[in-house]
């Protein structure tokens, strides 16, 4: 037994159920990614730096100025510009990183990897912020004291450290 051809209508009508079927597979997939796991960072959001001991640190979105925010981030890019704490994203894409920081609190900075807010008491809390200024003087913005300052371009940005009290 054979059927009759299926008019024109009816096969437009089947091609546009198909791709809407796929465009809702499509989003489905997306908002999850983004809802489950993908966080997004952008410029101007701050972040918390986790797993800090291993070889492949991560972040989590936190507050700009809290104690759990250890840097704002300047740009998300293939590269950064020299002087710029990084982290690589599974995308390929880097956040170049600048710190979050007030005068008072204190940093663990590691001979290597990426420095973080630490407890001015803990152990490993080895550099206090001495100095925070919103331009790209350098030193001569950085009170007595001052060990090493560090300027960032993009914020405007100069961080003045000297030695914790520990």
């Amino acid at each position: 037994m054979s059927h009759p051809p299926r008019s024109r209508a009816g096969k437009v009508v089947g091609r546009v159920a198909y791709v809407g079927v796929l465009a809702i597979g499509f989003a489905i997939v997306i908002g999850a990614y983004f809802t489950l796991g993908g966080e997004r960072a952008e410029a101007g959001d701050c972040v918390d730096i986790t797993g800090v001991g291993t070889a492949d640190p991560d972040w989590r979105h936190a507050d700009c100025g809290s104690a759990e925010s250890d840097f704002l981030i300047a740009e998300v890019s293939e590269s950064c510009r020299p002087g710029y704490a990084t982290i690589s994203r599974d995308s390929g894409l880097r956040l170049c990183l600048v710190p979050d920081v007030a005068v008072g609190d204190c940093l663990r900075v590691p001979a290597a990897g990426i420095e973080t807010k630490a407890r001015c008491d803990e152990p490993g809390a080895n550099e206090r912020v001495t100095g925070v200024a919103s331009d790209t003087t350098g030193s001569a913005a950085c009170p007595p004291g001052t060990v090493r300052s560090t300027v960032y371009p993009e914020p405007a940005r100069t961080v003045c450290t000297g030695p914790s009290a520990q």
